[in-house]
């Protein structure tokens, strides 16, 4: 394919940056290719952070390390600003090295021509693409100018692929009602966390938390206020979790948690406590305090870790039953094959 040509460089950087798994590995396949199309002494992909409004560099060819990491403006300079505000491409040629627009826009190495073009991202102007020229290679032409601005829209349009693909994932893995996980995104992060101690050689609790209230809430209330009353009850648990432990819905009134390096002792003292956190911070649509029963899992041992998935969560079933036998607000924590304590 004649890749020299603007309409066949585009087909052959769409198709080979199309099985990207990440917006780097997409920008890298775009830099790779301007190689052979846009032959520049540097090029920079340089974008505005939202939250600081400080310029970084997010992807280069030929500009040092060192530079990359070190190169932070606050906000865009005005000849840059104008560039992303107003979507307007920048041509310097025979650019004079003591001129202020010079100064704004020079990266690391000195350059006698250079095309500054918008990255567009739905609309809006994000960042900019920079590329420049030494002495003896050529300058730039208006045609650059164009097929720059075109390289811009293209990788902003892979900035908004990979923000939706990003939120998307997010969104299927967090459960709407309560914020917390979903079951079928615990599984696979509990199977992680559970070869993980078995590499440390240290212990998981996992329990499960049943709110009572649930179900007669959505008989009488309806169906949101069951669940506005289960994230309550999830954000009151989470409170005693570190960021290492999983909160994920197991079911429709039940909640799962894994701790890890606790012992059995810390594990129910810690449980207890959830326990009369939601009893006296969750405010039902009653006077009655909400109780939970919570039937958790002690994994101690190599044996223990190394069981199927399957039968942990059977295990963890019969605990959660366990605990309901004895009254509403029990707490029961089980060594795998021995009975617990409440």
């Amino acid at each position: 394919m004649d890749t020299l040509t603007l309409g066949g460089w585009m087909v052959h950087v769409m198709r080979e940056s199309d099985s990207a798994l990440s917006l780097e590995e997409s920008l890298h396949c775009i830099m790779e290719s301007m190689a052979t199309f846009f032959p520049c002494q540097s090029v920079a992909v340089i974008l505005i952070d939202d939250t600081t409004k400080e310029l970084r560099i997010k992807i280069s060819r030929q500009i040092s390390y060192t530079f990359v990491k070190k190169f932070r403006r606050e906000g865009p300079s005005p000849t840059a600003e104008r560039v992303v505000l107003e979507q307007e491409p920048l041509l310097l040629n025979d650019a004079d090295v003591a001129s202020e627009v010079y100064r704004e826009v020079k990266l690391e190495h000195d350059f006698v021509s250079a095309v500054i073009a918008p990255v567009v991202k739905n609309r809006r102007g994000v960042g900019y693409i920079f590329c420049d020229r030494a002495a003896g290679t050529g300058p730039f032409t208006s045609a650059d100018l164009l097929h720059l601005q075109v390289i811009g829209y293209l990788i902003g349009n892979h900035i908004e692929k990979f923000e939706l693909i990003k939120q998307s994932k997010k969104l299927s893995r967090f459960d709407d009602a309560t914020g917390i996980l979903q079951y079928k995104a615990f599984i696979p992060a509990l199977g992680v966390e559970i070869e993980r101690a078995h590499k440390h050689r240290y212990g998981v609790v996992l329990a499960l938390l049943s709110v009572g209230a649930f179900r007669k809430y959505v008989e009488t209330y309806g169906i949101d206020r069951a669940h506005a009353l289960l994230a309550d009850v999830a954000k009151t648990m989470g409170r005693r979790l570190s960021e290492m432990d999983l909160l994920a819905r197991f079911g429709a009134d039940e909640i799962v948690v894994c701790m890890s390096g606790q012992t059995g002792a810390e594990a129910t003292a810690k449980l207890q406590a959830m326990r009369e956190d939601v009893r006296q911070g969750v405010i039902g649509e009653t006077d009655e305090p909400v109780d939970v029963a919570i039937g958790a899992l002690h994994l101690s041992g190599e044996r223990d870790l190394k069981r199927m998935l399957q039968e942990i969560l059977a295990e963890l079933g019969k605990s959660l039953v366990e605990a309901k036998t004895k009254h509403a607000g029990a707490v029961v924590l089980r060594e795998l094959g021995t009975q617990g304590q409440s």
